[in-house]
């Protein structure tokens, strides 16, 4: 009864996103602002009605009710009460599903602001409308194309149970977090096109969807950090990212968005660049929707990529549509989309931003296409071609080295236009600190010169943005008399957008010297010949004693677990480091077997196995090693970003200001 409700919920939701656009223009069009208000509180209650329907088809998974296909699909009744709860996003069904929940979260919490005292109020009926439709569109294929409540007319005793790759933490947290992400970006998509549909030529709609912008880009970062850990630990690659098509399409909208966020402060600050960033904004929505489709088609091959549906066609379809209206909407407004002020010098703070959203966009380019080659090379030879890992590190690579330069660069350019001199005094000490730490990796035996450079560049970036803390710090100190704790707090708290983007920074250099170290330095994909029980095998620093193989319990009652038992030993000294278990699941009943490694070692350089096959019941085994150098400064960088983000969306309470008592004249009257 339950579920049945769900799925009336959802329709109901439909109808009130349709409800809500057309009520919405209509009251733009008559200038009727209860038409408006109306539209508002349809868009508005999608909300509770998307959850009620998530909330059915919760129940249905939670009861074990097999007649529903997509819980017989995804679940099974030894699947644990977690997973039946996590498995609402295990398949295309109910991932669409929870897609339009997140959505739904969104549009409410834009509709329930106060427009009247964001003074953003005439944007209210356009934002509304788009947010309503690209819903809406999302609901459209969820009830008539993969519907979650479909029944069956013979119920199974039993379900097929959660794809075993999906039983992880971070797999749990990784689609939440990118479908935040992606939704969160909506609202500054729906921002940019009410302005435009009003004509303004101010920056009001970057002003409101600024916060907005921020949230989804944070839940992006988070939900790629949060992907990379899930392959790092589950899939048996080896390391973190492997240009997975499912990787690369959240990565291709982070690289678009990105820059967006920099461009838009130079539009708020100097009047530039509008139609650049109506023009990001847009593109950033188009990479959402268009490897939205590619992957719920089935046209890429992928570790987590949907089955072939009906659903790919319909998305590229409707994002046709979309990017018609909005070049029409945007070629119509270009003499109010006209900057205030020209670029005066490409070596300015606004011209290095420009340089840097130019690599930005450009490396995007460069995923898309390596990531679509297959299909390309299909429909021009017949013959699909996959690109692999060693195109996109060389492709990417420099362009990416370069952004981390131009990170350390930018801070120290004037607006309008810079000094060469000024620049170059600020830049010798970053530039000899950078210098010292190439000496050191040198002497310490890092000969190769392209590491070497890298570790240059991230040592110069990680200085420069780190005197920018010390010259406030200093600055604070010796004109408030501060303490340095409360200098640097309040530093922060008086300019969080700009501080909290060089902790940004920061995290984005650490992730970088993670990158380096693991593509560098690391020993990848060794495999040792079959290992007869108690021999040893060494690779690189560490001597690895194989001590037998046995089956424990599986952590869930659906699989069987085989774990070896390896001795890590130090190969210079013989000094035993740790016992470690490589193990494998299979699931009998999905026909599957995951590979999952044993990680050990050290914080500077990860040991990685994965326990590769065995023979005559374990007498002899044979396993896959990787020595990850650095690569847990990733996992660092990622949290730094994150912190970044909390610093500048922060709102910090101003103080209120302290007036002193105003003396009264002896014998004065009280008045």
């Amino acid at each position: 009864m339950l579920t049945d409700l769900g799925h009336l919920a959802v329709i109901f939701a439909f109808v009130a996103c349709l409800y809500a656009a057309l009520v919405s223009l209509l009251g733009a069009q008559r200038n009727d602002d209860r038409l408006v208000q109306s539209g508002r509180l349809a868009a508005f209650i999608t909300f509770p009605l998307v959850l009620l329907g998530c909330l059915g088809l919760w129940y249905a998974l939670l009861t074990h009710d097999f007649g529903v296909k997509y819980v017989a699909n995804v679940s099974s009744l030894a699947t644990p009460v977690f997973f039946r709860i996590t498995a609402l996003w295990g398949a295309q069904e109910g991932s669409i599903l929870f897609w339009c929940l997140i959505m739904s979260a969104f549009v409410a919490a834009a509709m329930a602001r106060d427009w009247e005292a964001a003074g953003d109020k005439p944007l209210l009926p356009y934002v509304t409308a788009t947010m309503a439709l690209v819903l809406g569109f999302f609901l459209f294929l969820e009830l008539f194309l993969a519907n979650a409540f479909v029944r069956s007319e013979f119920p199974p005793q039993d379900g097929r149970g959660l794809n075993p790759l999906l039983r992880h933490p971070g797999m749990i947290i990784h689609p939440p977090m990118l479908y935040a992400g992606y939704t969160g970006l909506l609202v500054p998509f729906a921002f940019c096109i009410a302005s435009l549909a009003t004509r303004r030529s101010d920056d009001l709609w970057l002003r409101s969807s600024r916060r907005w912008t921020l949230v989804g880009w944070a839940f992006l970062t988070a939900g790629l950090l949060l992907g990379a850990r899930w392959a790092h630990d589950v899939l048996g690659w080896g390391g973190y990212w492997g240009w997975d098509p499912s990787e690369n399409k959240p990565l291709i909208t982070w690289l678009i968005a990105t820059p967006f966020l920099h461009s838009a402060m130079i539009q708020e600050k100097r009047g530039m660049f509008k139609n650049w960033n109506v023009f990001l904004v847009m593109l950033t929505f188009a990479s959402m929707f268009f490897g939205t489709a590619f992957i719920r088609s089935g046209l890429l091959t992928s570790v987590h990529a949907f089955a072939a549906s009906d659903i790919g066609p319909v998305f590229m379809a409707a994002l046709v549509i979309i990017l018609l209206i909005c070049a029409a909407l945007w070629i119509s407004r270009l003499d109010v989309l006209r900057s205030e002020r020209q670029l005066d010098s490409a070596f300015s703070r606004e011209g290095i931003f420009l340089v840097q959203n130019v690599l930005f966009l450009s490396t995007a380019f460069t995923v898309f296409i390596g990531t679509i080659f297959p299909i390309l090379s299909e429909a021009i030879s017949g013959t699909k071609i996959t690109v692999g890992p060693p195109f996109f590190d060389q492709t990417t690579g420099p362009q990416l080295a370069a952004l981390v330069l131009l990170m350390g660069v930018a801070p120290l350019l004037a607006w309008g236009k810079a000094s060469y001199a000024a620049v170059g005094r600020q830049m010798l000490a970053p530039v000899g600190f950078a210098l010292l730490v190439m000496v050191a990796l040198f002497l310490s035996g890092a000969r190769q010169p392209v590491p070497l450079l890298l570790f240059g560049l991230c040592a110069y970036t990680l200085a420069q943005t780190l005197m920018e803390y010390v010259r406030g710090v200093r600055a604070r100190m010796l004109s408030l008399n501060e303490r340095l704790p409360v200098a640097l707090i309040r530093l922060a708290q008086k300019n969080q957008r700009r501080y909290g983007g060089y902790l940004v920074h920061l995290g984005v250099v650490l992730l970088a010297i993670g990158v380096i170290g693991k593509g560098f330095y690391g020993y990848d994909t060794i495999t040792t010949p079959a290992v007869k029980l108690n021999d040893s095998f060494t690779v690189g620093n560490y001597t690895f004693t194989y001590r037998g193989i046995r089956p424990v319990p599986c952590e869930f009652n659906d699989c069987q677990t085989v774990q070896a038992m390896l001795l890590v030993s130090s190969a210079s000294d013989g000094r035993v480091l740790d016992a470690i278990f490589p193990y494998r699941d299979h699931y009998p009943l999905q026909q599957h077997t995951a590979t999952i490694p044993a990680i050990s070692g050290s914080f500077n350089e990860e040991v990685y196995v994965i326990l590769a096959g065995w023979d005559n019941n374990g007498a002899t085994a044979s396993f896959q090693v990787y020595i990850n150098p650095l690569i847990n400064w990733i996992w660092v960088g990622g949290i730094v970003m994150l912190l970044g983000f909390l610093v500048s969306f922060w709102k910090v309470p101003e103080r209120a200001p302290a007036f002193a008592p105003v003396m009264r004249p002896a014998g004065a009257a009280a008045k």
